[in-house]
């Protein structure tokens, strides 16, 4: 799931979709920490996301006890300027205006840092167990092949299209993009029986026909 606006459209249609077939309560969204805000390893935060039609919140008792787990303090001014988050809030509310958030920020650029998000994933596989999916999504907030030509973009973005066809706990290494952590634990609280589908593959050249030498690719993907 891209957080830039020029994919409006998709994410629109991404959330469209997703609304018609479930109910979520809460997204626990992974987003990269952009622009060097966060001062630990993961930026937490139990503020809210005053929009045009309405509040977006934090699911606040559930984000202080990920906190604890997690060992850090909570960090909402990193979330001020943070659009992996911000992006996503009125796409949210539209289509599930009841559900919370628990949103989560951490270094996303490779090389990943492991155990950071082995840490990550340990702490969220609870709220991800049978029970859990049936109220709970997991969104990852990201962006894939960045600032390639043309041909580096399509080489990079047939790597990522592998995970998607074949998505396991150990495919995860092949997508490339800015937010490896949330990748990590996507793929670590997979079952065997997974499966995957791309909504969406572009990439912003495609939509702007701008600045083919700097381009960002986009997937809009499921897996259940």
């Amino acid at each position: 799931m891209s957080h830039h606006l020029l994919t409006d459209t998709q994410i629109d249609r991404w959330f469209f979709e997703l609304a018609a077939r479930r109910n979520v309560e809460q997204f626990y969204i992974i987003c990269p920490s952009h622009w060097g805000l966060s001062t630990q390893t993961y930026s937490l935060t139990d503020g809210s996301w005053l929009l045009s039609k309405g509040q977006l919140a934090s699911d606040q008792q559930r984000m202080k006890a990920l906190a604890k787990k997690l060992g850090v303090s909570l960090e909402p001014t990193v979330f001020d300027h943070e659009h992996g988050i911000s992006v996503l809030a009125p796409y949210i509310i539209k289509y599930f205006p009841n559900a919370k958030v628990l949103a989560i920020a951490c270094q996303g650029e490779p090389p990943l840092d492991q155990p950071m998000a082995e840490r990550l994933a340990s702490a969220l596989q609870p709220a991800f167990d049978k029970k859990g999916k049936e109220k709970n999504f997991l969104l990852v907030s990201t962006d894939f092949s960045h600032h390639g030509d043309l041909s580096a973009t399509k080489e990079k973005d047939e790597r990522s299209r592998a995970f998607f066809q074949f998505p396991s706990q150990s495919s995860w290494i092949v997508a490339g993009c800015d937010n490896r952590p949330g990748i990590y634990v996507l793929a670590r609280l997979f079952t065997p029986e997974v499966q995957s589908a791309i909504l969406f593959h572009c990439n912003s050249f495609d939509l702007t026909g701008q600045n083919k030498e700097d381009i960002t690719s986009y997937f809009f993907s499921f897996f259940w």
